[in-house]
């Protein structure tokens, strides 16, 4: 890790844990010339994700916004940008519902014709979160019967620090459930897969600044420092 580098974490680290505040986070990746931005993601001061650009692909960067009311996702749309036409081409958008009563909220997602490709209904609990998912993938419709969906139902449990794990996925194709478990260490998780094809363990490294961006609730993912550099600006 290069001076430079461990200027910028140092940097980064003293940012998050003075505001936890943050406007926007640049993300930059390491090419043969030095660093190239890649991607910005900015935020609200309540630190919901707003906005998500990628850039930098000659032909087309894909921007998605999301918006809120009283804290809470109503609205996400998703277009290609193509610089050369200055044009952004709508390829999903979603509106969302909660029911304060059942305390689910619901996600339609529709194509760009407003046909609907699923419908996605959450609820969380203190330690878990189930997700019920109907979905129209390959025959999305106006208005598609829930009798021709296919139907997936994931149940997450989480620990007291908000972390998956353990998550039972559910198909209604398949005869059994496939399992996810995960293990926290100081540096490092690992992922466990049970019940597939391709069972295996998958072991993730843990970054001081995405441990900072889980303990702040921060919903954005850090790549290693060795490849990618960050620069954060706050409110």
């Amino acid at each position: 890790m290069t001076k430079k580098t461990i200027v910028i974490l140092v940097t980064l680290t003293f940012l998050f844990s003075c505001s936890p505040k943050i406007k926007s986070i640049l993300k930059y990746h390491k090419e043969e010339n030095g660093f190239v931005l890649r991607e910005i993601t900015e935020f609200d001061k309540n630190g919901n994700k707003i906005l998500v650009k990628e850039v930098g692909n000659p032909r087309s960067n894909r921007i998605t916004r999301i918006e809120y009311k009283n804290n809470r996702r109503v609205f996400k749309k998703s277009c290609d940008y193509f610089l050369k036409y200055d044009t952004c081409v709508v390829r999903s958008f979603s509106k969302f519902e909660f029911d304060p009563k059942t305390g689910i909220e619901k996600q339609t997602l529709f194509e760009p014709d407003s046909s609907i490709r699923l419908i996605r209904e959450i609820k969380n609990l203190k330690n878990m979160r189930i997700t019920k998912v109907h979905t129209w993938e390959m025959f999305p419709a106006k208005n598609p019967k829930k009798e021709n969906a296919m139907v997936l139902i994931d149940t997450t449990y989480l620990d007291n620090k908000g972390r998956k794990i353990k998550s039972l996925h559910y198909n209604v194709k398949r005869k059994k459930t496939w399992i996810e478990i995960f293990r926290y260490s100081k540096n490092e998780y690992t992922q466990q897969i049970i019940g597939t094809v391709r069972d295996t363990i998958l072991v993730f490294k843990m970054s001081d600044l995405q441990r900072i961006a889980e303990k702040r609730k921060i919903e954005y993912k850090f790549n290693n420092s060795e490849d990618y550099k960050y620069e954060i600006k706050s409110y």
